[in-house]
Order: C-alpha cells, then structure tokens, then sequence
C-alpha cells in the first residue's frame, strides 16, 4: 500500500499542467520585440498561464520567456507551475522555421494527503511555416519531473506511520505531440490554439485524458 500511494503520487506530480508559449517569429518586429500572453485550456486539467517574453538578437534569434500556470478551483495557491527559459531559433529557409524550446520548472502540488514541489525541465522542437499574420507548426517535447520533495500530512503519516518525506530521484515524465498556430489581428494582438496527445514515459499510466488544447492571446509590444 505504501508503494501504491508513493507511485501515484509521483505520478500526479509529473502530470501536473504546463502550457507551452506558442510563438510566430515572424511577427516579432525590430520595434515590438516583447510579449505578455495569457493561455488558457485543458492540461491534465484546466489551467491557466500567464507570462511575458522578449525577443533578443544573438548570433541566433531567441525569446527568453518566465510564465506562471495555475489551475481552475478554490485553492488555486495549493498548485502552480513556474517555468523559465526560452525558444531558440536554429534554422531559417524563406517562411520555413525549425526552432527548439528548453525550459526550467518548478512545480507545487498540495492535496489532504501530502505536499510535492518538484524541479524538471521541458525540451521540445518545433517546425512550421511561418508569415506575418500567421503561422502554423508542429511541435514534439518531453516535459519532465528530475526531482520531487514529498511531506505528508498528519493524516497519512498516522494511518501509514512507515512512510517517508524527503525527496525522490528521478520521478517522472510526459510526452507531448501537436500541432500550434496563430493569427495576428491589427499591429500587435495575436490569437494562438494548441492541441495535441500526450503520452507517459516509459511504462508509467497515462492520464485519463491524455491530450492537450491551449487558447491564447498575445500583446506585443
């Protein structure tokens, strides 16, 4: 019993929402270079994200971003997620782009029974075609847990007095596979949809719904 209750909940942990930015280089002029978004959707449950980004010219275009999700529900202080990193640019040819996206999290989940907050990393690549106005691409990541600190509840420790706080390495992980784009209205408001199937490292369980859909708006600036 000890196992099965350790086991599912590192795997509640390593599935917790974590929206991706969705970004049209092309619409990233000289003059607006920055970004604030705000995402919201389905990622093992309803979730929202908000964040803000900036482009910046080194020998590759990049867009460093830093965004905080929470979820749909009275607590919304109990989980959250904060991610920092940015999307790099490696390969222009007329309107097509390959890009890649690296990402350090922070992840917090609380429920009667115990507290997680775990440390990981998202790594995807995306390729698309890309214009102005608008933009489509498909995308493929791995979203993974590296370590996750557990403290139980008084509650659980008192039925299960064997059970250990502490911190597990390494924990868990998700495959995601999709597709993006987005839409430009005016000089700077930008609509963008994802979607998509994810997929648990491994022999881990899958979710119970194991897909993803992201609506967004951007502001550039």
């Amino acid at each position: 019993m000890k196992n099965l209750i350790r086991t599912t909940i590192i795997i509640m942990l390593s599935t917790v929402f974590g929206f991706a930015q969705n970004i049209n280089w092309q619409s990233l002029e000289e003059d607006k270079s920055g970004l604030v978004y705000l995402n919201f959707g389905y990622d093992f449950g309803m979730s929202t994200q908000v964040g803000i980004g900036h482009k910046i010219e080194t020998f590759l275009p990049i867009v460093l971003t830093a965004d905080y999700s929470f979820p749909a529900g009275k607590n919304i202080a109990d989980d959250f997620k904060i991610r920092l990193g940015g999307q790099l640019q490696l390969f222009e040819y007329k309107n097509f782009v390959f890009s890649t996206k690296l990402l350090g999290t922070f992840k917090r989940h609380e429920t009667d029974l115990v507290r997680m907050a775990s440390f990981g990393s998202d790594f995807s690549a995306i390729a698309g075609f890309y214009k102005a106005k608008w933009h489509v691409a498909a995308e493929v990541g791995f979203d993974k847990t590296i370590s996750n600190n557990l403290k139980h509840s008084k509650f659980l420790r008192d039925n299960y007095p064997e059970i250990k706080d502490g911190w597990y390495i390494p924990t868990g992980g998700n495959w995601y596979y999709g597709v993006q784009g987005s839409k430009t209205f005016g000089n700077r408001l930008e609509g963008s949809i994802r979607i998509g199937v994810t997929n648990a490292e491994k022999k881990d369980e899958n979710a119970l719904l194991p897909y993803y859909t992201q609506l967004g708006l951007v502001w550039r600036y």
